[in-house]
């Protein structure tokens, strides 16, 4: 019997091309056991007729849920998630079903350290500010928008994992002090990737540039709100790579509105497609990209070729790195 791979559609451009090149696929092409097909691009969920068609599912944005795989005639047996993040999987649901979970940590690990650093040299160099300049005819007013420098500040990093231990690795030469909270690290652990441990709110007040690169679970949702701006230095800035929800957005609307930090940058939002409505986008302050600063051809082909090593290696009775419903 052949093994079905689908494949989400949501990573097809608009030339209806892999957005992450042709090359991932050409190993399962090669195969004379695997068949794969693109599933619909417009789903947001994936139902009982796909899970009950596929062997393997290599999953973009839809989600999957209990639902997706209640059915008696569920042949689903791996997800292999296009990214690092599996919140949008419910990992309890699947497990019960034995079905394998896995992302892809290490293709994503420099590509998102290099966007928060693009974030921050962004942010504190008032670059679009200064782009608007130039495109306004306004050229002379740019002694009125000085930029902010690292070599003497303090940088915060929430969650010391492996994007957290990369960025700190490639933030080094340009900080004096690097601050890691991660409660599942021990000071020595924080230590030897190069940063001091630090309590939530003691980063908070010390630091001059926050990041947010924890994962999402029931307790960092919301882990940054009121309390936590309060805290932090009025010329402090805060950067989120992770998930929206990790920040309390209205908590941030009223920090920026009472000027209580100096800026945020956000690659990701509470609801994705941020509205065009939102209280965001009126901040100058405020740099908003759409879950995408990281996405490279280099981070997209890297991601592929990782995700879909871990459905060979299921096939081939392998062992798989990265499972995360283990």
């Amino acid at each position: 019997m052949m093994f079905k791979v689908g494949i989400s559609g949501d990573l097809l451009n608009d030339e209806n091309e892999p957005c992450f090149g042709n090359a991932p696929l050409e190993i399962l092409k090669n195969r004379k056991d695997i068949e794969i097909s693109w599933m619909d691009k417009n789903i947001t969920e994936l139902n009982s007729d796909m899970t009950s068609v596929y062997d393997a599912i290599l999953l973009n944005l839809p989600k999957a849920n209990a639902h997706s795989v209640s059915q008696i005639d569920c042949r689903l047996k791996i997800i292999s998630r296009f990214g690092v993040g599996f919140d949008s999987v419910d990992i309890e649901a699947m497990k019960r079903k034995n079905i394998i979970v896995t992302n892809t940590p290490n293709a994503v690990r420099r590509p998102v350290a290099v966007a928060t650093l693009t974030m921050i040299f962004a942010l504190a160099g008032k670059l679009i500010k200064k782009d608007n300049l130039v495109r306004s005819g306004n050229w002379d007013q740019r002694t009125n928008f000085m930029g902010v420098g690292l070599s003497r500040k303090t940088l915060g990093v929430i969650g010391a994992g492996s994007i957290g231990t990369e960025t700190i690795k490639l933030s080094k030469p340009f900080f004096k002090n690097i601050l890691a909270y991660d409660p599942f690290l021990s000071e020595e652990e924080i230590s030897q990737k190069g940063a001091a441990k630090a309590e939530l709110h003691e980063l908070a007040s010390k630091s001059d540039f926050i990041i947010i690169l924890c994962n999402l679970n029931s307790s960092t949702n919301a882990l940054i709100n009121s309390d936590f701006f309060t805290n932090m230095k009025k010329n402090g800035y805060i950067f989120n790579l992770s998930r929206g929800p990790v920040i309390n957005e209205t908590d941030l609307e009223k920090a920026l509105e009472d000027k209580r930090i100096a800026g945020a940058g956000l690659d990701v939002t509470n609801t994705e497609p941020l509205q065009t409505n939102s209280k965001l986008l009126k901040y100058e302050n405020v740099i908003i990209t759409p879950h995408a600063l990281c996405w490279t051809d280099e981070c997209f082909h890297d991601i592929a070729t990782e995700a879909i090593s871990s459905i060979l290696n299921f096939i081939d009775k392998k062992p798989i790195l990265n499972q995360v419903n283990k």
